[in-house]
């Protein structure tokens, strides 16, 4: 199973990775949403899951989105919301409507990062 994890908390996405290498998931980091965009469009179709931080200084989540929504390819992609627990109902129907499969609220439990890498691994 490959997860990449977009999310510019660089500390976060070391925890999150040291966790996922620990049970055996192969993981990449991108601390910045258009590197995120760039590896995406890169290795289409390649991750079983991205987990996507909405809230990135310069290129947001929502613009990685935006871009993969007009590029036909968001559907595509198995792309989870990994966002502050801000965000709004709403806010959550929007991102599932536009095609991300999911919303997990940080912070984030390794309890529910295992559930969630459950339901993807292929």
């Amino acid at each position: 199973m490959k997860v990449l994890i977009v999310d510019d908390n660089e500390e976060l996405t070391d925890a999150v990775k040291d966790f996922l290498d620990s049970i055996g998931i192969e993981c990449k980091v991108k601390n910045d949403g258009k590197e995120g965009l760039n590896e995406i469009l890169t290795e289409r179709g390649r991750y079983n899951l991205i987990l996507l931080d909405m809230a990135m200084p310069q290129f947001s989540g929502y613009d990685v989105l935006d871009t993969l929504k007009t590029q036909g390819l968001l559907k595509s992609e198995q792309i989870v919301i990994f966002t502050a627990s801000s965000i709004t109902a709403k806010s959550i129907d929007d991102f599932l409507a536009a095609g991300a499969k999911e919303v997990l609220k940080k912070p984030v439990s390794l309890d529910e990062l295992s559930q969630l890498i459950e339901r993807y691994r292929s």
